[in-house]
């Protein structure tokens, strides 16, 4: 126990206590940032792959729809077109949901996933280093922190000897 936290102050060169809670402090911070970044990335990289699908679906059922609509939404055409009248309904009720007044094209979205799934990659590779970084750090600092807190019981219980 004793010489994690005394090594690992030794290579890092942290003399004082409030430096160990700095860099603490600061690996949890960058860990935090790396993680938030990720999931945000992937976040966006559902939404767009989802969007891409619609965009898809709509594309491929718009002339289904309109013949629905010219057959008068005949109820023996929209049986016989379920399936595809369906893929409409919801590539349109997702268009709306967005409410942009421009859908942007598959090249466009492409190019952002490609883009998101980049910086994705490049974080994951600062992500594990961050997490390992910040993992040996606290580790440190709850030895540092258990051996603290030894010595304060120990000058206590001799403190409290002394005045028997």
């Amino acid at each position: 126990m004793h010489t994690i936290g005394y090594s690992y102050l030794t290579i890092y060169k942290l003399i004082a206590y409030a430096d160990l809670e700095a860099k603490t402090k600061k690996c949890t911070t960058t860990f935090d940032e790396l993680n938030t970044q990720i999931k945000t990335s992937e976040k966006r990289m559902a939404e767009i792959q989802v969007l891409k699908k619609h965009i898809i679906n709509y594309a491929k059922t718009r002339d289904v729809y309109t013949a629905y609509r010219k057959a008068g939404y005949s109820k023996k055409f929209y049986e016989e077109h379920r399936a595809e009248l369906a893929l409409h309904k919801a590539a349109k009720a997702a268009f709306d949901e967005l409410s942009a007044k421009k859908l942007p094209t598959i090249k466009t979205l492409q190019a952002e996933y490609a883009d998101l799934l980049s910086k994705k990659k490049n974080a994951y590779g600062q992500y594990h280093s961050a997490k390992k970084e910040m993992q040996d750090i606290l580790t440190a600092k709850a030895n540092i922190d258990r051996l603290l807190e030894l010595e304060q019981k120990q000058k206590e219980k001799e403190k409290s000897q002394e005045q028997r």
